[in-house]
């Protein structure tokens, strides 16, 4: 090996070893991929679930690394749970769709006279005792807490087949990784299908490129779950490309606390500079950073000659500086990091003009946050779900070209015109109240019916001829 290559691992492995220390996420990517040989904790529990899984799920093990995680669970007659399947709880890494899940599971066990109980089914890592994830559901959400202690047990995915579950708990699947392993429970017998309420957030096998995990996300969705839809342009999206048929009412929008950005719109002025805002997150391959850096660097071109004065930032994942304007070094994107809630709000009333991507049919929330708040917003169309979304909000064909002239475009509005006031989203533009879809999800699980999506019943049907276990089961 000569210098230059040894220069060049030497380089790689520290950039792998920064990540794999603040991401999460990543981190258990790269034990999956190792093969979970990286803990004997680990896989000693691995081979327990194997032992203890029924002979119909083992065929399933090593497909995905939550695989056989509930498939050996002992259920008993017991007073019914809500019981919701999550990846992890851990703080710093509880986002918005972990916050929705919670809310959808506290909601649905108020509605059903149920507690709720969390199970965690990727490997714990440091720091992500069951404690600290009941902590930060009882801070999340005080309503949960039982004489001011928390009051959501939360059971870690190595002491799964030490509890006990009820022969009538609901389970709430969200993450695919969490909806594979309830269907294979529900093919072991011990999880009844028709008690499966699968949230689903977003389109996930766009998150794997084309593979098994891509095939296996997909196949989440025809497992005849009963569907909750987080916003109505993904219940469009999963109809499209799935033939999902998911009831408008098991839809709603994403939380937006509009009280604040209403008063977020209030502080907005109109300066001399216009300040740019790209929601930047190169981790997070959806969210097209890559691209994104590009099409400020297209607008910087496009706006050299109009005299305005603009300034780029960059915030929601740390990374270093990006110059804009070909290397002379005079605009660059500055780059803030995840910000603290409070801090986030009072930044984002100071820029008027805000890129944010997101290649997915689900909305984020920072392009809401800028339009309805006044700013001009642009993003990325994704098959026809976002341009009539809001006034404030331009979707342009997800090339650097059309998104860098589109922002240059705002910049010349937000210089000559300022912000625009508080803009509400139209009733139902992006689904109805969570409440409701959880009552109508809820309804359904009291009366015992559902409503198949497309092949759903002939899968059904050839389970309850071939596995007699299945339909006794329920």
């Amino acid at each position: 090996m000569n210098f230059e290559k040894a220069r060049r691992l030497v380089g790689d492995l520290v950039r792998v070893n920064e990540r794999y220390a603040r991401d999460g996420h990543y981190r258990n990517d790269v034990r999956e991929r190792l093969g979970r040989t990286v803990s004997r904790v680990d896989v000693g529990v691995a081979r327990r679930e194997r032992d203890r899984a029924p002979l119909t799920a083992r065929p399933f093990e090593g497909l995905v690394e939550t695989s056989l995680a509930i498939a050996g669970i002992r259920t008993v007659d017991r007073t019914p749970e809500v019981v919701l399947v999550v990846d992890e709880l851990r703080e710093g890494a509880a986002f918005a769709g972990v916050q929705t899940a919670l809310a959808v599971a506290l909601a649905l066990g108020a509605r059903l006279g149920r507690r709720v109980r969390v199970v965690m089914v990727r490997w714990t890592t440091p720091g992500n005792s069951a404690a600290a994830a009941e902590a930060l559901i009882a801070d999340r959400f005080p309503e949960s807490r039982v004489d001011g202690r928390p009051g959501v047990r939360v059971v870690r995915r190595e002491d799964v087949l030490g509890t006990e579950f009820g022969h009538d708990d609901v389970w709430i699947a969200t993450h695919w990784k969490t909806a594979h392993p309830i269907d294979v429970a529900v093919t072991a017998g011990v999880v009844p299908r028709d008690r499966v309420v699968y949230l689903v957030q977003d389109y996930e096998p766009g998150f794997s490129p084309w593979s098994t995990e891509y095939a296996v996300a997909a196949s989440t969705y025809r497992a005849g779950f009963r569907m909750l839809v987080n916003s109505e342009p993904l219940r469009k999206y999963l109809a499209d490309v799935e033939g999902l048929d998911v009831p408008p009412e098991r839809t709603f929008a994403p939380h937006l606390d509009v009280e604040l950005l209403e008063r977020v719109a209030g502080a907005r002025t109109r300066d001399d500079a216009v300040r740019v805002l790209f929601y930047g997150r190169p981790s997070k391959h959806r969210n097209l950073f890559r691209l994104g850096v590009a099409a400020l660097r297209v607008a910087v071109q496009e706006l050299a000659a109009d005299g305005i004065r603009v300034e780029f930032h960059s915030a929601g994942e740390q990374h270093g500086d990006v110059e804009l304007d070909g290397g002379r070094g005079d605009v660059k994107l500055v780059s803030h990091g995840t910000m603290p809630w409070d801090d986030y709000f009072r930044f984002i009333a100071s820029t008027n003009v805000v890129l944010s991507l997101q290649h997915s049919p689900h909305p984020s929330h920072p392009p809401f946050d800028g339009a309805i708040s006044g700013a001009r917003v642009v993003t990325n169309e994704f098959r026809d779900t976002r341009g009539h979304l809001h006034p404030n909000l331009t979707a342009v064909p997800a090339d650097a070209r059309s998104l860098g002239l589109a922002v240059a475009d705002a910049v010349r509005q937000a210089a000559t015109n300022g912000p625009t006031g508080f803009v509400p989203l139209a009733d139902g533009a992006l689904g109805g109240p969570l409440e409701a879809a959880v009552d109508a999800v809820a309804t359904a699980l009291e009366a015992g019916t559902t409503a198949p999506s497309a092949g759903t019943a002939a899968r059904e049907a050839d389970q309850s001829v071939n596995d007699p276990d299945q339909e006794s089961s329920r």
